[in-house]
């Protein structure tokens, strides 16, 4: 933009009013039918000139304008305007609504911003609609976009919590991490992140933890009188139809040690097993650090029921799932072991 120059630096007072005065008049016909505060005014005047004009002048000029040319207005508590159809244009609101009106576009709603300023919501509406406030869809956007951004503000933040909670590698479960951070299960839950995934400890999810030791002899004692002598594959397909109710066969290893040992306990005919001495040529050390493994494989995905698929491609000999579980009772115990930090006193 050309600016208006007044005679070089040793210009006369005169010479810098009247360059001041065009660049008032300037301003004001680049923006019709805009009213522009004295502040405005100002600041566009200034950007057009090569000095530094006094707030007066521009005072002076733009008064000056409105009684000495046509279609120059004031408008409101000092605003000046140029309506070419000589229809001058509303006055601008209060700088205090212009506030609200900032607020509004932001996405506020009307409670919030009759908060801020003391007045009802209805007053907020009332003053929107007099003053040309944004319309609804806008501020629907506003909002949506003004979630969005604090919803992403606290995800950032659980996670970095969670991050906190997780640096000493040990596995833990979202309840834990709950308790540990104060922050509520479903928010850990849904930030958890998914370069720690591996450290998540997932509660069990089968109710058979509930059954006492009589629950357990009763369904046996009734899975007797469909199969004699009872053997555990038996014991598993009458489960499976529904015939009986009760804990599944590896939950009663777990409990009594033995199939064998838990039909003694019901006073039940164990049937035969192909073998009796069986011994796993995986200690506990071997399959823990096997699952160990498959946790802290980048390109695995760390669940549960993955775990034959990627045994099969990268330790084919190693122990199955099923293996995993029946030897340390849950998945959730085996992240535990294989995740125990080096030189725990239970190893």
């Amino acid at each position: 933009m050309t600016h208006l120059a007044a005679g070089g630096p040793r210009a006369n007072a005169s010479q810098r009013r009247r360059a001041t005065a065009e660049a008032v008049e300037t301003a004001l016909r680049t923006r019709p039918d805009e009213p522009l505060p004295l502040a405005a005014l100002y600041e566009a005047a200034f950007d057009l000139v090569d000095f530094v004009p006094t707030e007066n002048d521009v005072s002076l000029a733009a008064r000056a304008l409105v009684t000495t040319r046509e279609n120059f207005f004031r408008v409101g508590q000092g605003a000046y305007a140029w309506a070419p159809d000589g229809t001058p244009p509303p006055p601008p609101p209060p700088a205090r609504v212009v506030a609200m009106m900032e607020l509004r576009r932001s996405g506020r709603t009307l409670d919030e911003i009759g908060k801020v300023f003391g007045i009802t919501r209805e007053r907020v509406r009332q003053l929107m609609r007099k003053h040309g406030g944004p319309d609804a869809a806008s501020v629907r956007q506003a909002q949506i976009e003004r979630n969005r951004s604090e919803e992403h503000a606290h995800g950032m933040s659980v996670s970095a919590a969670i991050r906190d909670v997780l640096a000493d590698m040990n596995p833990r479960s979202v309840e834990e991490v709950a308790t540990l951070t104060g922050i509520a299960s479903e928010d850990i839950a849904r930030c958890w992140p998914d370069d720690l995934a591996h450290l998540r400890l997932w509660a069990a999810t089968a109710p058979e933890n509930r059954w006492s030791d009589e629950e357990i002899m009763d369904a046996m004692r009734a899975a007797a009188v469909y199969e004699y002598p009872l053997t555990s594959k038996a014991y598993t397909a009458l489960l499976a139809v529904g015939q009986i109710t009760g804990p599944s066969v590896p939950r009663i290893g777990q409990r009594y040690g033995s199939w064998t040992a838990a039909c003694e306990a019901a006073g039940v005919e164990p049937g035969r097993t192909v073998r009796s001495h069986y011994q796993s040529k995986w200690s506990d050390k071997d399959i823990a650090d096997i699952v160990r493994q498959y946790l802290l494989d980048p390109s695995a995905p760390n669940s549960a029921h993955r775990f034959d698929e990627w045994r099969r491609v990268n330790v084919p000999d190693g122990p199955s799932f099923q293996t995993v579980r029946n030897r340390f009772g849950s998945w959730t115990e085996a992240k535990r072991r294989a995740l125990k930090p080096t030189g725990s006193e239970d190893e």
